[in-house]
């Protein structure tokens, strides 16, 4: 589903031109880029930085036989960059450039100089986000599937992906968090309105405080009740509407659409999929500007809704679409990693 969902918004992210109510694979004929496909014209079901992460999220999950510390992590997001050769040998100048933003904050982490950014002190790199200094989505991208490695145990989920999430800034790692948490309980074969019922009451770090609850679990229970009763189309006009004066790459928003879209079709996980790839980056008024950055927020509750329903609900021929092209573009065999990826998960809920 995560690999469907960001292969749906890729041809029309940040796109200005209005199609339509988007239920299909399209070709991609933009421009290829480092966090885009990287070839053009694209082969359908083709993704992007979103599916590459989350290969190699499942890759480096198994290598080490469970959940990546902050320091694997950051040591991983440095190999890419320094060897983009060992991980894709066809596309080296672009894999270098997309995971340039990770090396100074990696770096910085790890307390050691980076080669971009000489002459800063590590101290100083640590603070940084992955060259935005506001929260994003980046946690969410990086831990895709984290959760899936603690089934049935939603606090330890959101411990560690809270703890991993070291470039995560803000109420940014309360968001990677709480993903987490729900994949835990969606893969324990918990009910859809539970699952965000008991993701919601979370907060096992105490990140509450003098001022209130944590960002995310303060706000979001009132958005979701405003949202019920809403479907399809309705639904993702009135997400876009709701949540416009958020950033196109704020982790709250892509939270609010993605358990707006499964508390709304808990028997169409299809249909969630789409509220999330037609959501729209409207001006204050409430006017058309472009998508937003749709392949990250359906690729993100494609993870969600995967735990939930597994990829029964992918048709075949889609399914068959995007592991092939991804497989033909990077040279990974999504359904191989999945295998084993979720085989480790099985070994660590039996453990």
């Amino acid at each position: 589903m995560l690999g469907l969902g960001d292969a749906l918004g890729a041809p029309v992210e940040f796109s200005a031109e209005r199609l339509g109510w988007i239920n299909c694979l399209r070709p991609f004929t933009g421009s290829a880029g480092p966090h885009g496909p990287w070839v053009t014209p694209a082969p359908l079901g083709t993704g992007t930085d979103d599916v590459r992460y989350a290969w190699l999220f499942m890759e480096l999950a198994c290598r080490l036989q469970g959940m990546p510390t902050a320091r694997q992590l950051a040591r991983h997001f440095i190999e890419v960059y320094e060897d983009p050769d060992a991980f894709f040998p066809h596309n080296q100048a672009l894999a270098r450039e997309q995971f340039a933003m990770w090396e100074g904050v990696s770096c910085g982490y790890l307390g050691r100089e980076s080669l971009q950014y000489p002459g800063v002190s590590p101290a100083a790199l640590a603070t940084r986000s992955v060259g935005l200094n506001y929260p994003t989505i980046a946690g969410m991208l990086a831990l895709p599937l984290a959760g899936l490695l603690f089934v049935g145990q939603p606090e330890r989920a959101y411990s560690a992906a809270y703890e991993a999430a070291f470039f995560d800034l803000a109420y940014a790692r309360e968001a990677t968090a709480l993903l987490a948490a729900a994949q835990s309980l969606a893969a324990d074969g918990v009910a859809p309105s539970d699952i965000v019922e008991r993701t919601l009451a979370l907060d096992p770090l105490q990140l509450g405080g003098y001022f209130g609850e944590p960002f995310v679990v303060a706000n979001l229970p009132l958005l979701l009740q405003k949202a019920r009763g809403k479907q399809g189309p309705q639904l993702a006009q009135w997400l876009a509407f709701e949540l416009r004066h958020f950033h196109v790459f704020d982790p709250y928003r892509t939270l609010a659409i993605a358990f707006s879209a499964l508390l709304a079709h808990g028997d169409d996980p299809l249909g969630a999929l789409q509220v999330a790839v037609n959501q729209a980056d409207l001006d204050g008024a409430g006017g058309w500007q472009r998508y937003a950055d749709v392949d990250c927020y359906a690729s993100i509750a494609g993870g969600l809704l995967g735990a939930v329903y597994g990829t029964d609900p992918v048709p075949s021929e889609s399914a068959r679409q995007v592991i092939e092209s991804n497989r033909i573009v990077y040279g990974f065999d999504l359904e191989e990693s999945a295998a084993r990826f979720a085989a480790l998960a099985v070994t660590a809920a039996s453990n």
